[in-house]
C-alpha cells in the first residue's frame, strides 16, 4: 500500500501528524538529549541539516510505502512532545516494528500509550499488518510497561541485537497479533 499522505490521529490529548521541516529545531535539540537518547539505539545527530535529511527520508519513505514516524503534539498548546512510527517493514510476512520515543517533560503522564493506540489500529487495519513488534532494552523499564499495558508479549531476549555508540545492547522482543488487539 503505498500513501500519499500521512492520516492525521487525534486522541483526547494528542494529534498525530506528519513531521515537517517545521519541527527541524525540535528534532534536532530531541536527537541531542543524552536523556531522550539512551535507550533509543542511536547516536546523536550532529546538526540540523541532519534533522532536515531525517524529513526528507521520512517523505521520500512515504511515496515508496516505507516506514512512517508521526509528531506527537500535545492538542492544547500545539507544542510537539516526540514522535511515533513504524518500520522493518516485512510486506510479505505482514509484520513491523514500532518505534517512538517522547520529550522526558511527558514521560510518566500516559502519553505515549495514548498516541500508539491509533497507530496500532492502522498497522492492522489499513496496513494490513498481522504482526507488530517492539524492540526495547532491558534497563528502559518504562518503555517496557508502555508496550505491556497495550497488550504486548515478550517473547525473548535478543542479544547483543543494538549498537549505540560502540556498545552492544541486548533488547527484548515484544509483538502483538492483530487478532489479539481486535478481540
Amino acid at each position: 500500500m503505498t500513501t500519499t499522505t500521512y492520516p492525521i490521529f487525534e486522541t483526547e490529548r494528542l494529534i498525530l501528524r506528519q513531521i515537517t521541516n517545521e519541527d527541524v529545531s525540535f528534532l534536532f535539540k530531541h536527537y541531542t538529549s543524552r536523556e531522550v537518547l539512551q535507550y533509543f539505539g542511536m547516536s546523536p545527530i550532529s546538526s540540523k541539516e541532519v534533522a532536515e535529511d531525517m524529513i526528507e527520508n521520512f517523505e521520500k519513505q512515504l511515496a515508496v510505502g516505507g516506514p512512517m514516524r508521526w509528531a506527537i503534539v500535545d492538542k492544547s498548546t500545539d507544542e510537539m512532545m516526540g514522535t511515533c512510527g513504524f518500520h522493518g517493514i516485512a510486506k510479505s510476512y505482514k509484520r513491523c516494528e514500532i518505534g517512538y520515543d517522547l520529550h522526558p517533560d511527558y514521560w510518566g503522564n500516559g502519553i505515549m500509550g495514548e498516541a500508539l493506540k491509533p497507530l496500532i489500529t492502522y498497522l492492522f487495519i489499513e496496513r494490513e499488518m498481522n504482526r507488530i513488534g517492539a524492540v526495547i532494552v532491558p534497563n528502559n523499564q518504562a518503555s517496557s510497561r508502555v508496550v505491556e499495558k497495550l497488550g504486548f508479549r515478550r517473547e525473548g531476549l535478543l542479544r547483543e541485537y543494538i549498537l549505540q555508540e560502540d556498545t552492544m545492547y541486548d533488547a527484548y522482543m515484544y509483538s502483538m497479533l492483530k487478532k489479539e488487539w481486535l478481540d
